[in-house]
């Protein structure tokens, strides 16, 4: 699959097998671009935590209360609704889900 992520006024493309594999390389690219002492926690996060404090920092920020996605999937769900990930091709990933 391949997506377009648009955070902060910034949108970068990304290829991925699926959603699992989106979420894993989106909580890498965090990881990196966090602050030097943030880093070690993003990276020994798992994937859904690090999903899960995603939509918590949403919510603060927005004043909603969305639940924390229990899949990958439901994640990338999520960041399509809200305009975050826009999906560009789903290319295989599709025939197989």
């Amino acid at each position: 699959m391949k997506v377009r992520v648009d955070i902060q006024g910034k949108s970068e493309e990304f290829e991925a097998v699926d959603a699992a594999d989106l979420l894993h390389k989106a909580k890498l690219e965090a990881a990196k671009r966090a602050p030097m002492l943030v880093q070690p926690v993003v990276k020994v996060m798992s994937d859904l935590s690090f999903a899960g404090e995603i939509v918590k920092r949403h919510n603060a920020a927005k004043g909603s209360n969305d639940p924390a996605p229990q899949s990958a999937q439901a994640f990338v769900d999520w960041a399509s609704q809200r305009g975050y990930v826009t999906i560009l091709d789903e290319g295989q990933s599709a025939a197989s889900a």
